[in-house]
């Protein structure tokens, strides 16, 4: 009869236990990322009250009689299959569909992973876990190290030195190079990118009635370097050859000190289309800090038919200088900062990281796991690599949990729990009737 108070006993805690975990599953159901711990019972060693004996020729075995002495959590572990995707519609946030774990940094070189994609931008432009402030880690663009410190003013503290980049030396060689080291994500806050104009296309019409030295100008917008526009007016003057006309480029701009063309005619054929010079070159010498400028003029949509001469841009690669209005992510994990002249420019990778068992790894708070006795070593890589899975922008995985299966364990556990305090109460009142037994 005490052996059964102990028995029941490691069942009251063990199922206790069991709806400890469950309350936890419960309680973090809308927790984004959150993944379900399930419980594995095992059983005690059992008390051998009679060993059994083997058959002989005469008599049959007799299996040992064992009393068992309860149960015990045998251990909790987290489930990681997946969890719903959810749209959030913010740029920021980020969801894995399929394995692997997003690394942030606590700041003190101190990594931890998970799969808790609502992120933020700080005031210096570093992606950061929102719940945590932690940042969140990723590769240069191209995936590459960062650039190597080669030189240093004398003095300098080596241990703040960057180690030589030696990766193209060592590929160069035959050897495997480095692989690409994690760094912060980072928005450049601040910055400003131009896109210098290098190919521009003019359309419209040259009327074909138009008189032997008549002429008719369009004014273009050609951007530099700098994200400057110089204004380049084009003459198109008809020839005496019918279907010939020339075209020169000039501008009143002071920062242009020469523009040229590297051919001035064109000539149409009977039909109206271009035959020669569809094809230009426009050269620009700046004065205002700009590199020279060479712009590949495309004729291809200028027709001489009899209707009056209307020529004009319609399209070119060029853009005026903007500043960071916003991030986005792709479906590989890129980064890109959004400008307010419509560029978009790469600033760096997501990087994700897998481990051997997923389930080893320790539950920190804050969302976020930690390597561990049982887990594994990390495994680098990106969102499509083999063992990884892909990235959701705009989304964020929400908990795995279950409403109907915790409910069904809430209940077991509860079961369990009351059966093994009817046991404790049994096996009090066998006790109390063997002390009757005195009187």
């Amino acid at each position: 009869m005490i052996r059964s108070f102990y028995s029941a006993v490691t069942g009251l805690a063990g199922n206790q236990t069991y709806t400890d975990v469950v309350a936890n599953n419960l309680a973090n159901i809308n927790t984004v990322g959150f993944h379900r711990s399930r419980v594995d019972i095992e059983t005690l060693i059992s008390h051998l009250k009679r060993s059994g004996t083997p058959p002989t020729e005469a008599l049959g075995g007799i299996n040992a009689s064992q009393v068992g002495a309860g149960m015990s959590i045998g251990s909790i572990s987290k489930v990681f299959t997946q969890g719903a995707l959810q749209e959030t519609g913010r740029p920021m946030d980020v969801a894995i569909d399929g394995d692997g774990f997003m690394i942030v940094d606590d700041g003190t070189r101190t990594r931890a992973f998970t799969r808790d994609g609502q992120l933020q931008m700080d005031v210096d432009g570093n992606l950061v876990q929102s719940v945590s402030g932690y940042k969140v880690m990723g590769y240069a663009p191209g995936g590459q190290p960062a650039p190597a410190t080669e030189t240093a003013a004398a003095g300098a503290d080596p241990d703040a030195l960057t180690a030589t980049d030696t990766a193209a030396a060592a590929a160069a060689a035959g050897a495997t190079p480095p692989p690409p080291q994690l760094q912060a994500l980072r928005i450049p806050v601040g910055d400003k990118q131009a896109v210098a104009t290098t190919k521009l296309k003019v359309e419209g019409n040259l009327d074909v009635l138009t008189a032997a030295a008549g002429t008719t100008t369009s004014t273009v917008a050609v951007y530099d370097s700098l994200g400057e526009a110089h204004n380049i007016t084009l003459t198109f003057t008809r020839g005496t050859v019918p279907g010939s006309w020339t075209w020169k480029p000039a501008s009143t701009d002071k920062t242009v000190t020469s523009v040229t063309a590297d051919s001035a005619a064109l000539e149409f054929d009977t039909n109206g289309g271009i035959k020669t010079g569809a094809a230009n070159v426009l050269t620009l010498q700046l004065s205002n800090g700009s590199a020279a400028q060479s712009v590949a003029l495309d004729f291809s949509s200028i027709n001489q038919l009899a209707q009056p001469s209307a020529v004009s841009e319609s399209e070119q690669d060029g853009m005026p200088q903007g500043t960071v209005t916003g991030m986005k992510f792709d479906g590989e994990g890129k980064l890109y900062a959004l400008y307010s002249n419509g560029l978009s420019k790469e600033v760096g990778q997501l990087a994700l990281a897998n481990f051997v068992n997923p389930g080893g790894l320790l539950d920190v708070g804050q969302n976020n796991l930690r390597p561990w006795l049982n887990s594994g070593e990390q495994q680098l890589g990106r969102a499509g690599d083999d063992n990884f899975g892909t990235v959701a922008p705009g989304n964020v995985e929400g908990s795995n949990v279950d409403l109907s299966t915790e409910f069904t364990q809430l209940i077991l556990a509860r079961r369990g729990f009351q059966a093994n305090s009817r046991v404790v109460t049994t096996s009090d009142e066998m006790i109390q009737e063997l002390l009757n037994m005195k009187r």
